[in-house]
């Protein structure tokens, strides 16, 4: 249970700092006051942890068929609802909060792989044994001179 609140945590103040950043970016996406910043903030954390996961499989069929395309909209329409909602925050266009809904996903996946939380990690291992995997990849380069070749192995996976 502490993992599941350290997580949620974790998502506010990634929300609430990829809210700042891009409404500093963006002229059409604004807070006028900080008490706005934080009610949007946790308004946000808590509809992305309990009502988004709703939408997302009422709108399954529909995100197939658009191959994904559909979520970014239905982000931006989360926003400007509460545009309309929280008093001192303001988005212009819906296009606007498309766009805004689109930067507050990459910043905010920017921050959790910083702080380490999120789902993927890439170790690079650096060898100088080669395996039959590997000595392949040192024969595509025999143009290089030198007797000690370096394999590097790079492995994606995730973690559980």
């Amino acid at each position: 249970m502490p993992s599941k609140v350290i997580a949620n945590f974790t998502n506010l103040i990634a929300t609430g700092i990829s809210l700042w950043i891009t409404s500093a970016l963006f002229d059409g996406f604004s807070f006028n006051t900080t008490e706005a910043l934080l009610i949007t903030t946790v308004l946000l954390t808590l509809i992305n942890i309990f009502v988004k996961p709703i939408i997302l499989l009422l709108t399954l069929p529909l995100a197939v068929v658009s191959l994904g395309l559909i979520i970014p909209i239905i982000n931006g329409a989360v926003l400007l609802g509460l545009a309309e909602v929280i008093p001192n925050f303001g988005i212009t266009s819906f296009f606007q909060a498309i766009f805004a809904a689109l930067l507050v996903s990459i910043i905010s996946t920017l921050i959790y792989v910083a702080l380490g939380r999120h789902k993927t990690f890439v170790s690079v291992k650096n060898s100088t044994d080669f395996s039959s995997d590997s000595q392949r990849f040192s024969t595509q380069n025999e143009g290089f001179s030198g007797k000690n070749k370096t394999t590097i192995d790079v492995d994606v996976r995730e973690k559980k």
